[in-house]
């Protein structure tokens, strides 16, 4: 460009000003143009730290680690890492809302000879709700308390206290069982077991026992049918039924039916073979907690447990979740009485980064 500038002016006579101003001209392009060469190169881009995400769980990365190419910006509104959100916030103290009995008495247990059948519930809600539990004075049935117990395995005690100390009827079940239909004064046994959306329970079984029968399978709304118990209140629903209680609750929450049930007593599982086979399992995990949660249900009692060695298996998802490698959780909750806010805000919960789970560290297979 500048030697073309020079060519033209060969042969021609030209004033001193004129050569000046054409020669600075191309100077002053010939700057810009490298100038616009540089600063147009091809550039890295990189994605700011806030982007930057942990896929499992839907956080941002707190602590900030360093950018590299291969950072890439994650969509994290996925049911998947909703639903462990909520599980882990279910299994963390204080994260999930809280309940209270309704005479702001602590929950209370049953003391029974099997003492892995000891869950806290709201004792007292049974007699503020229904009256004097010695002295009902009730004019029929439809007066007294009503428990639904799931799972019994070999033992009513529980049961049974249930229908002597509160006067309840009392309706036990468990596919695996064989008792009498009536196993003392006051409480009826099916041979029947839980069936839920979503799951087939008759996958769903400990290393200890067998499959379960399909055929005696239903769902809690099939029982309620067959039993003639449409209209009445369940005091108490107890599940111990090896996985099935998330498809039951979602059933329950998400179908806008939990009110006919006052207290919720569940053993939860978190294992392979236990109801958490796969993803699609803890997506309705977590769906139930949620629809629980916007139902207005509340923690009343959590207390950890400790599943079977045999059991000790577990997805890569349900590894973000537990504590401890052979976890359980007894858990009661309530639907009134709510108490103050939980003391973990829920979106601060979500961005606990991962270095800090309490997590099982047994490979999965």
């Amino acid at each position: 460009m500048v030697l073309g500038g020079l060519q033209l002016n060969r042969g021609r006579k030209v004033d001193s000003k004129t050569y000046v101003r054409r020669h600075l001209i191309l100077v002053v392009g010939g700057i810009l143009l490298i100038a616009g060469l540089f600063f147009n190169r091809p550039r890295r881009l990189v994605p700011s730290a806030s982007a930057i995400v942990d896929p499992a769980v839907g956080s941002n990365a707190a602590a900030n680690p360093p950018l590299t190419e291969a950072a890439t910006i994650i969509n994290t509104q996925t049911p998947l890492s909703t639903a462990i959100n909520t599980l882990r916030c279910l299994t963390t103290p204080g994260c999930y809302p809280k309940s209270r009995c309704s005479d702001d008495t602590p929950p209370m247990k049953i003391s029974v000879k099997n003492w892995w059948e000891e869950q806290s519930f709201c004792t007292n809600d049974l007699i503020d709700e229904r009256g004097d539990a010695t002295s009902k004075g009730k004019d029929s049935v439809d007066d007294g308390c009503l428990v639904y117990s799931f799972g019994i395995n070999s033992s009513t005690e529980w049961e049974e206290k249930m229908a002597t100390v509160f006067g309840c009827e009392v309706f036990a079940f468990d596919p695996t069982s064989n008792f009498p239909t009536e196993v003392a004064p006051g409480v009826t046994f099916h041979k029947l077991g839980l069936q839920g959306v979503g799951t087939d329970i008759s996958n769903t079984h400990s290393a200890l026992y067998d499959a379960l029968d399909p055929a005696k399978l239903l769902t809690l709304f099939e029982i309620v049918s067959m039993l003639g118990h449409e209209g009445r209140q369940i005091d108490i629903l107890r599940m111990d039924c090896e996985g099935c209680e998330y498809g039951v609750l979602k059933q329950l929450a998400c179908g806008g039916q939990s009110k006919i049930v006052s207290q919720l007593m569940v053993e939860l599982h978190f294992q392979k073979n236990l109801g958490l086979s796969n993803d699609d399992d803890i997506i309705i995990a977590g769906d139930a907690f949620e629809c629980l949660e916007k139902e207005g249900w509340g923690i009343a009692s959590m207390e950890d447990a400790k599943c079977a060695k045999e059991d000790e298996e577990y997805t890569p998802s349900a590894l973000k979740i537990i504590k401890t490698i052979n976890f359980l959780l007894f858990l009661t909750m309530k639907r009134d009485s709510p108490a103050k806010p939980p003391t973990i805000k829920y979106d601060t919960y979500k961005r606990i980064p991962e270095q800090n789970w309490n997590r099982g560290k047994r490979s999965v297979t």
